[in-house]
């Protein structure tokens, strides 16, 4: 009998198995081969098919697309701003304050600054440039981000004065048929002077005429090259490259633009080269009239409005946009400031009040006048708070557990090892309080307790508190942190002093309620932004501390009458910056005092150095007592005073660099001498000012 053929060791296959296999490897590559042919075939019928299709859309499109006439652009509506009761503000608009030149009265550097930082190749397309999209797209891709517009200026000019800003994809088809119209009805020549005489240069001012007078004072034709490269630079973002503002972003926009002017042959690199040398040259102020009252509030909403929907939408579109202030509140703010700061010399002030319990911001002030300067101190204005930071260090130890009857030596000068050098602290009217507790402490913000806790409690975590309670601002965690050298808004101050009010939570400060269209469409409805800060415990007893310092610390001149309140004064080293940070139930209010110019001392005003229970909590006071009338008489939460009761030499916790804590335990060294404290007799605090540090973070005795 012959022998079975036994399979291949390894092999679990016989070759009809493999056989069958390899005709079902045929089948499928003929089902793959067939499935490849009818792909192709409908691929031969379907991208002709829409190519054609698109051809005849472009060419429907074409044909029936509208430009439309002068006439017809001169039914544009103004922005109405309103009050949260739905009162007139302002009117934004700019149509009324363009005023068209002639070609010939453009001088050629203005025309060809624009053509250097816009379009180069102007005169050589037919209104859409097909390499200029091609080599945005690429930009845009490889940065992950629009960073390339591919716009011609014809294209710029039909977005302003026909087809608006609205990004859509329709909006940009109209937008490239109207420019390719146009081009064939119009000189390139006449498009040129009517974008200059249409485009937005940034404060309201629309066309070059404007422009020229806005920022230099002069009449268009007068402009010279330095003067027409700021401007042709500004047009990308007149908001961010405004040379008041931002003047390095504007000098470095401007000088690019010359250089680009020299690259394409429009000047020689001499002329650049001395244009580029020359001051910005530019003044302050706009085409439009400020409103009345509150101009740095809608100053603000005009940047975000701009910013948001683009210049021609907010100031020919019609919008009718409901802000959170409250018109009645903010003339007495504006009367609170005056009233007390009513002679030309006097410094500057700024005050931001905000609903605790929405976020909604009732009043601001940004300056004493607007009609001299338009920098909002208010919302941009960032000055170290001083002790006005205590507040958040307070918080950060009751989250550890540590009470608020915990007792520290509060000696009129400390040095403290912190790991990296010595630190020295020292009260501002140079007083030994014994041994007091935390809230004595706080009532009369006393430097050398609070330099001894922030390091118990470690700068990080005071920073995180701040963090927490809405202080969005960069904050270096070091020791002198608790002395506020980190500088902060008034703005941010207030959202965050509104923690304390209403018991924890943060809303972030906002100022618009609503934007609706001419025909009603709403474009934005106000949604709160809300976190937890606090637990309820600790923020109550923060609360209840800051109604200690108003009743009987260094905020007395802030009471208002039988309504519970609470606050903070802070003044910085030399008297630079002062103010008072203070809350009903309902209303948190921040009152800032100081120079614009930072480091002009205060120290000789009316004959008095300002700290921050002196005219801020004047103003405070002024401001508030008209407020909160028909406002109910609310109490705070309940307070907590449990915890670990610290002794007066705490176990604290030092830092070894300025941005770690590290957990070595500092040597307290006391450098006044002085009485040694009595445990059974304390002397009885006093108020006074409190120090605050320089931003080495090196105490010396300053008021707060």
């Amino acid at each position: 009998m012959a022998a079975r053929t036994k399979p291949r060791q390894g092999s679990s296959t016989t070759p009809s198995t493999r056989l069958g296999r390899f005709r079902a490897w045929l089948a499928g590559a003929d089902h793959e081969r067939r499935l490849s042919t009818r792909l192709l075939r409908w691929a031969l019928v379907l991208v002709p098919a829409g190519f054609l299709l698109l051809v005849l859309f472009f060419g429907i499109a074409y044909a029936t697309v509208h430009i439309p006439s002068p006439s017809e652009l001169a039914g544009a509506h103004s922005t109405l701003v309103l009050d949260r009761r739905g009162r007139v503000m302002a009117r934004l608009h700019a149509e009324a304050d363009r005023v068209d030149v002639p070609a010939q009265q453009i001088p050629g550097v203005m025309r060809n600054a624009v053509l250097a930082a816009e379009d180069h190749n102007f005169y050589h397309h037919g209104g859409v440039s097909l390499p200029s999209i091609i080599r945005a797209g690429f930009v845009n891709l490889f940065h992950l981000g629009v960073r390339q517009g591919g716009s011609t200026i014809t294209q710029q000019y039909v977005k302003n004065a026909y087809v608006g800003t609205q990004r859509t994809l329709l909006r940009k088809v109209k937008e490239a048929i109207v420019a390719m119209k146009l081009e064939r009805k119009e000189s390139k020549d006449q498009i040129l002077t009517d974008y200059l005489n249409t485009i937005y240069f940034g404060r309201g001012a629309y066309g070059i005429e404007a422009a020229a007078r806005t920022y230099f004072g002069v009449s268009a034709r007068s402009l010279n090259l330095p003067q027409s490269a700021l401007l042709a630079g500004v047009i990308r973002a007149p908001e961010l490259l405004d040379p008041i503002r931002h003047p390095d972003a504007a000098m470095q926009r401007r000088n690019t633009v010359l250089g680009q002017m020299a690259g394409f042959g429009f000047i020689s690199s001499e002329e650049a080269a001395t244009a580029q040398k020359a001051a910005l040259g530019a003044r302050e102020g706009g085409t439009a009239k400020a409103p009345l009252v509150g101009a740095y509030f809608v100053e603000d909403v005009r940047r975000l409005l701009v910013s948001e929907y683009g210049a021609a939408r907010v100031y020919r579109g019609g919008l009718v946009v409901r802000t959170t202030l409250d018109l009645t509140r903010q003339k007495a703010a504006e009367a609170a400031v005056r009233s007390v700061l009513d002679k030309p010399t006097d410094p500057e002030a700024a005050l931001v009040s905000v609903d605790s319990d929405t976020g909604e911001v009732l009043a601001m002030v940004g300056g004493r006048k607007f009609s001299e300067q338009q920098f909002n101190l208010a919302s941009q204005g960032h000055r170290q708070p001083g002790s006005s930071f205590k507040p958040f260090v307070l918080s950060a130890a009751l989250q550890q557990d540590i009470a608020l009857k915990s007792t520290f030596r509060a000696p009129a000068s400390i040095t403290l090892k912190t790991g990296f050098e010595p630190w020295k602290v020292s009260n501002y009217d140079k007083k030994d309080y014994g041994t007091i507790d935390l809230l004595n402490a706080t009532e009369f913000s006393v430097n050398t307790v609070y330099a001894q806790l922030v390091l118990k409690v470690g700068p990080d975590a005071a920073a995180k508190a701040a963090k927490d309670a809405g202080i969005v601002s960069k904050l270096s965690a070091v020791p002198s942190i608790t002395l506020g050298t980190s500088t902060v808004t008034p703005e941010e101050l207030a959202g965050a002093y509104a923690d304390f009010a209403n018991g924890g939570t943060h809303i972030v400060p906002h100022i618009i309620r609503s934007i609706t269209e001419a025909d009603g469409h709403s474009l934005f409805k106000e949604a709160a932004i809300r976190k937890s800060a606090f637990d309820p415990k600790v923020a109550n007893t923060v609360a209840y501390a800051l109604t200690q310092v108003v009743q009987k610390g260094t905020g007395k001149r802030a009471q208002l009458g039988n309504r519970p309140v609470g606050g903070k004064t802070g003044t910085t080293e030399n008297h630079v910056d002062a103010w008072f940070c203070g809350f009903t139930r309902q209303i948190s209010t921040v009152v800032w005092m100081g120079y614009p110019q930072g480091g002009r001392t205060m120290e000789h005003v009316r004959g008095i150095a300002v700290t921050g229970g002196s005219f801020p909590a004047m103003i405070w006071k002024a401001y508030m007592e008209k407020a909160v009338e028909g406002t109910p008489v609310e109490p705070f939460g309940k307070p907590n005073f449990g915890g670990e009761t610290l002794g007066a030499t705490p176990v604290a916790t030092t830092t070894s660099s300025p941005t770690a804590t590290p957990t070595a335990t500092p040597t307290v060294l006391p450098t006044t001498p002085g009485p040694k404290p009595s445990p059974t007799k304390t002397p009885k605090p006093k108020p006074s000012p409190s120090p605050s540090p320089s931003p080495t973070g090196a105490a010396t005795a300053t008021p707060g």
